[in-house]
């Protein structure tokens, strides 16, 4: 297998053409990155497929025009590699992956939720490879943005300081000098995975206000948008109490992290006295709308891949998460499924190598 050069550096192989991987696609493009798209499912990207043209609006104003997407990774792989899939997707993913993948790869979870990058290590081992990839993952995606169609997106905003960490540190050199410099100055490095997988905020801002709002969210009478209607000042309350269960476990494995509307004022420039008054004056949340069924991955992603690993290191670490543990045994009985059989579990002991 070839590593990347300086003839490759500017090319990226994006995993994904959901909101984040289709924003991250044209934006890529658009400053005259070469870029490759994949999906799974082939009617999703057929447009993109037939045309490579990807149609911005929001923040960027343009056309992008991508070398190739496809639904079959063989004719789209490169050795950057930038999974922008929820990460529910993510071990599907690895095992795509596997048979390509070497010591000079890339491979970047944008996010990785709660322990993305030894999860996704974990199944790379399982299903055969020796060597491992240079992993790293992000606390969020860069990107504030929705897909509008199948070839179009909105973009919002490009978030500031974007967390990011690689699995081995003395990789994150290597995977900077890597990166397309347009997406450079959006990522802020950290020493350790733990600090992006406990500064996941994704499951703080997302299960519990779907839970929340089930009756809206299933009536076909009324649509609202999911930040300024569906997060009142008592569900932010809520929200506040789920964050102090997030940072008391960070704390107590040793990494300090910043709350919810601490990270809200640093990324967006927002003022406000909580979290309520943060969100409220998010401008770059106005716009987006809420789910349209709870079987989204604001439900499917968060979870299995947020909750359930912080609920049970919290176990481990003896800190209780009472509020956690009833939005997880809440989201079980609704939708009729075992979140806690289908979540990530990391043992603390054997993820500190990583942290």
């Amino acid at each position: 297998m070839s590593t990347i050069n300086s003839k490759d550096s500017d090319r990226v192989f994006v995993c994904g053409a959901g909101h984040q991987g289709l924003s991250m696609a044209a934006h890529l493009a658009l400053n005259g990155v070469k870029v490759t798209l994949w999906n799974r499912t082939l009617k999703n990207i057929q447009e993109v497929v037939e045309t490579r043209k990807i149609y911005c609006s929001g923040i960027i104003n343009d056309v992008a025009t991508i070398e190739k997407a496809s639904s079959k990774i063989s004719e789209v792989i490169s050795d950057f590699v930038m999974v922008a899939t929820p990460s529910s997707a993510h071990r599907d993913i690895a095992k795509e992956l596997a048979p390509y993948v070497h010591r000079d790869m890339v491979i970047i979870l944008n996010p990785g939720r709660t322990f993305g990058a030894i999860d996704f290590a974990n199944t790379l081992r399982q299903h055969g490879v020796k060597e491992m990839p240079q992993i790293a993952e992000t606390q969020t995606i860069v990107y504030t943005c929705r897909k509008d169609t199948n070839n179009s997106v909105n973009l919002y905003a490009m978030k500031n300081d974007v967390q990011i960490a690689s699995l081995r540190k003395e990789e994150m050199k290597y995977i900077m000098a890597s990166m397309p410099a347009c997406l450079k100055p959006y990522f802020k490095i950290v020493n350790s995975v733990a600090i992006t997988s406990f500064s996941n905020v994704g499951m703080v801002l997302h299960c519990a206000p779907v839970l929340m709002n089930i009756g809206w969210i299933e009536t076909q009478k009324a649509d609202f948008k999911y930040y300024y209607d569906g997060i009142s000042k008592s569900v932010s309350g809520f929200l506040e109490k789920i964050d102090g269960e997030r940072m008391r476990i960070s704390k107590e494995v040793g990494f300090e992290i910043e709350s919810t509307a601490d990270w809200m004022k640093r990324t967006y420039n927002v003022k406000g006295n909580d979290l309520f008054e943060c969100i409220q004056n998010n401008d770059k949340y106005r716009e987006i709308d809420a789910p349209t069924s709870i079987w989204c991955r604001y439900i499917f992603e968060d979870i299995p891949n947020g909750m359930v690993p912080m609920e049970d290191l919290g176990m481990q670490v003896g800190i209780l998460t009472p509020n956690m543990t009833m939005i997880i045994n809440l989201a079980s009985t609704v939708l009729e499924r075992n979140f806690r059989e289908e979540g990530r579990k990391v043992l603390l002991e054997s993820a500190r190598e990583f942290f």
